[in-house]
């Protein structure tokens, strides 16, 4: 994944566990910023390994957490909070006060960030923001964190039929087990749920054939079976076509942030031409058009640029198909940087070089 790009989605289309799963399965570094139900969390990954969590929920501080747990009692709580300013770090101030050695104060921390990682992943709703970078905030710890085990574990606090639906798909799905389970799973040290409902996929089976075969009931088997399928240990029988079209999804994927990011530029451009010249924006926009190359003019074809300027990402990704195209990456960015250096251009020829910096100006925080 392209670093510095970024996607965002609802959680009404899609679950925690499987964003989680996507960037374990690719071994992504990158932010995942949630927000639902009043509070923001946000979990970092580290090459496919969560490494830290932290969130707005005041319930999810340390020392409550620690409070929850037993490790904090009420008096040490309050007389803590009372000491507690702005400046002052909880983790830091509880060693301080003597309530928490400085020798556990990194698995107390750990212990927040599992907290955090486990209750997030119970959202049914809300919006979700994948941003890939490895510039993390200065305060964030590198935490040594289980993740596959915290995958596990939070989908097995799941009571929602809707998620475990939602994240299971179809019940004529069939599903294996993925080559060399046995040894990453010993070192899963696996619950007797999940090691029963894997066993029963020693050949490729539905989930329909695995919720007759289990002894648990239907409803533990199916989420047990996401969460195998959440960590990676479970695939789709079909492995090579699903493969194939999996990082064809990724890459469109991806393709259609990058263009995202470029129509956020396009509109802002757009809407600074039409405070200066009305509606002759759209005869403006006809000039931007003719500095596309003949080459990759074929690829617009079929959309209307009067929307704020912006690309029309599924007439483009269209177009690619029908012509049989294999670099759409390349397509896409020809096509963008040619109508950019176009817009510029034209904004010079017409406004001169101080609207011709502002846009640049805008270009180059695109780029940042």
């Amino acid at each position: 994944m392209s670093d510095d790009l970024s996607i965002q989605g609802t959680l009404a289309e899609t679950t925690v566990p499987d964003l989680f799963r996507s960037l374990v399965r690719s071994a992504e570094t990158a932010i995942v910023s949630l927000e639902a139900i009043g509070r923001n969390d946000t979990i970092y990954f580290t090459e496919g390994r969560i490494v830290s969590a932290a969130s707005s929920d005041p319930d999810m501080g340390l020392a409550e957490v620690l409070l929850r747990s037993g490790e904090l009692n009420l008096q040490q709580y309050d007389e803590a909070m009372e000491k507690l300013v702005v400046s002052r770090r909880i983790g830091s101030l509880l060693c301080e006060m003597g309530f928490l050695h400085p020798d556990e104060l990194i698995r107390a921390v750990e212990e927040q960030a599992s907290a955090i990682v486990l209750g997030s992943m119970r959202y049914r709703s809300g919006s979700y923001t994948l941003s890939f970078t490895s510039e993390f905030p200065d305060e964030i710890l590198s935490l040594n964190l289980p993740t596959e085990r915290l995958i596990l574990d939070g989908v097995a606090g799941i009571e929602f039929w809707s998620l475990i639906s939602r994240g299971l798909g179809r019940l004529s799905r069939l599903l294996e087990q993925v080559p060399g389970v046995d040894a990453r799973s010993y070192h899963l040290e696996m619950s007797d749920e999940e090691t029963h409902v894997l066993s029963l996929m020693r050949e490729p089976r539905t989930i329909e054939a695995i919720c007759a075969q289990s002894y648990l009931s239907n409803f533990v088997t199916c989420r047990t079976l996401w969460g195998l399928l959440a960590v990676n240990l479970v695939q789709d029988a079909e492995s090579a076509d699903v493969d194939v079209k999996r990082a064809e999804e990724a890459s469109e994927y991806e393709l259609e942030g990058i263009v995202e990011q470029y129509n956020s530029a396009f509109q802002k451009i757009f809407n600074l031409v039409f405070q200066r010249i009305g509606d002759h924006t759209y005869d403006f926009m006809d000039r931007v058009v003719l500095h596309v190359s003949p080459e990759t003019l074929p690829y617009l074809s079929g959309m209307n640029l009067v929307n704020e300027g912006r690309i029309d990402f599924d007439q483009l990704l269209t177009n690619m198909i029908a012509s049989g195209s294999h670099d759409r990456a390349a397509i896409v960015h020809a096509a963008l940087n040619e109508l950019l250096y176009g817009w510029i251009i034209e904004i010079k020829t017409e406004f001169g070089d101080g609207a011709e910096k502002e846009v640049v100006r805008l270009v180059e925080a695109l780029r940042r």
